[in-house]
């Protein structure tokens, strides 16, 4: 899946959102009976998705509330608590932290990304699916493991491996 896209229903996952009064999460519990809610993880990031990274891997699963529909750019001092968005676009979805300037609604990716900003007229190029509200992701992915030399390469070398 090079592309970020929503998920289809079949292939979504449940997720608690709120608990029965009587869970306590010191214990061990079989987690379908201490469920009050439940809810969805309704989009994923495309594996080619870095646009977000290194704070949304590429392959996240994340859910999304859909029943906001407007961009609220306040209240945030890291980029932790800074809300971020699904988008729909004539071409895909995009996912991550957004900005509206009138009636431009721009994309700022992580400046980590190396990626850069981008823009699109609302509505007519994109609307917003909704604030995403939690999120799934590998912590280590087949990029981030580092090379490993067997036994008998380093025995024959003679340099350290780190």
């Amino acid at each position: 899946m090079p592309q970020t896209h929503l998920m289809a229903a079949p292939t979504s996952l449940r997720i608690p959102i709120k608990f029965d009064p009587a869970f306590d999460p010191r214990r061990t519990e079989f987690l379908s009976r201490m469920v009050e809610k439940w809810s969805h993880f309704e989009g994923v990031l495309g594996m080619s998705d870095r646009r977000m990274a290194p704070l949304l891997r590429p392959g996240s699963i994340v859910l999304v509330d859909a029943s906001v529909h407007k961009i609220d750019d306040g209240d945030w001092t890291t980029e932790h608590d800074r809300p971020m968005y699904f988008v729909e676009l004539r071409d895909g979805y995009r996912c991550g932290w957004f900005h509206q300037e009138g009636s431009r609604l721009v994309m700022q990716p992580h400046p980590l990304s190396h990626c850069s900003p981008e823009t699109w007229g609302v509505p007519e190029e994109a609307e917003i699916v909704g604030r995403v509200t939690g999120v799934v992701t590998r912590l280590n992915g087949p990029e981030s493991v580092p090379h490993r030399v067997s036994a008998e390469v380093r025995a024959n070398s003679s340099r350290k491996v780190p």
